[in-house]
């Protein structure tokens, strides 16, 4: 395994993460965790020293899945991430409870990486620094040897990160760049890096597009190593990212990503530009599955139609394609987007802000 620094923090991480948003649920149900658990274990034997969670992740499992993992893991060899949301708590108090609740679950007597979470508008950020706000409650914990580092995560554009990044309230980033939308946010990590922040990607696959569709990712490939970790090495090799931060769902996964670390290409092997003539700018309106939209009033299982949509965005019009992954893959009805109501709440909780209802009604319109 390959570890840089990160940041100026003095901690060296490494350049593959783990992203502790995709455990199967069959894998916790029940609060046996102990498959879940198999997948730590096997990540950080083959090195993986920066692990990455939230509350709510998995069914709000995932800081437990971990906390169990850590047992019986050295404490000084290996780092935790976690985050805490505007919509976890509004105030100081609030999020004073949520870092306590973070602890007990983690099971450790501090938090190396908190992160304000998810800000997708300078009206967050200044949220999140008032008075008596989510901040006070991170440095005030970090005042008393509870947190070591505050980040944040974010979805802003490249010229809202760098003004956040050289305002110099956060040590660290967690921002979404990959293969398929760098071109579009590659201000955001230039800015982060030029600011001496350590650098986390998230989605590094594409939410698990890039894998899933191999024959529109093909220009990934490098030599014989595998989509995805051709897809990984782009990221890593460019001595920008500190992390990539793919989520890990089984040990062969885990084994399969962390190949990304070896032989990796050289800054001046990874072309940006050549790289940006095979992409199309609908590439970055793609959904990542995130699933922060899976709370609709009506019910619409919102994260599998749209993972359906992004194959009419992948081949340029083909709404019959839609209806056979949401048929085929997911079991699930294009009817289910007749309900929409445009009530907006999953367009609010979007962290890519995609025109959700236009794309519902698109969908029931291939009906």
């Amino acid at each position: 395994m390959l570890y840089r620094e990160f940041g100026k923090t003095g901690k060296k991480v490494s350049v593959i993460g783990f992203g502790g948003m995709r455990f199967k649920e069959e894998d916790y149900q029940g609060g046996d965790y102990s498959r879940a658990v198999a997948i730590v274990h096997r990540a950080h034997a083959l090195g993986i020293n920066y692990f990455d969670t939230a509350p709510g992740y998995c069914n709000d499992q995932s800081e437990k899945i971990f906390g169990e993992a850590f047992k019986s893991m050295e404490r000084s060899s290996f780092y935790v991430s976690t985050k805490c949301g505007l919509w976890n708590a509004s105030n100081k108090s609030e999020g004073r409870k949520m870092i306590e609740q973070s602890l007990e679950r983690l099971g450790v007597d501090k938090i190396d990486f908190y992160n304000m979470w998810s800000i997708k508008t300078m009206e967050e950020y200044s949220e999140y620094l008032k008075k008596d706000g989510l901040y006070s409650a991170a440095l005030e914990a970090q005042e008393e040897g509870l947190i070591d580092h505050i980040c944040f995560s974010t979805h802003l554009g490249g010229e809202e990160i760098a003004k956040v990044a050289f305002d110099g309230y956060y040590e660290g980033v967690t921002l979404g760049y990959n293969a398929i939308n760098f071109a579009y946010r590659q201000k955001g990590i230039d800015a982060c890096h030029a600011a001496g922040l350590g650098i986390v990607t998230m989605n590094p696959l594409g939410g698990g597009l890039i894998p899933s569709y191999e024959e529109y990712f093909s220009f990934l490939k490098r030599g014989n190593d595998s989509l995805p970790v051709s897809a990984l090495k782009f990221i890593v090799g460019q001595n920008r990212a500190t992390v990539a931060l793919p989520g890990f769902a089984s040990i062969e996964e885990v084994e399969e990503n962390v190949l990304a670390s070896q032989n990796l290409p050289t800054p001046a092997e990874v072309s940006l530009e050549a790289m940006s003539k095979n992409l199309f700018s609908e590439l970055n309106t793609l959904c990542t599955t995130c699933a922060y939209c899976d709370s609709c009033p009506e019910g619409i299982p919102i994260p599998q139609l749209l993972d359906s949509y992004n194959l009419f965005i992948l081949t340029n019009g083909d709404g019959d394609a839609v209806l056979r992954r949401l048929r085929n893959h997911w079991g699930v009805s294009a009817e289910e987007a007749t309900k929409c109501t445009a009530c907006g709440q999953c367009e609010l909780l979007c962290t890519q802000k995609l025109p959700i209802i236009e794309r519902l009604e698109e969908i029931a319109s291939f009906i």
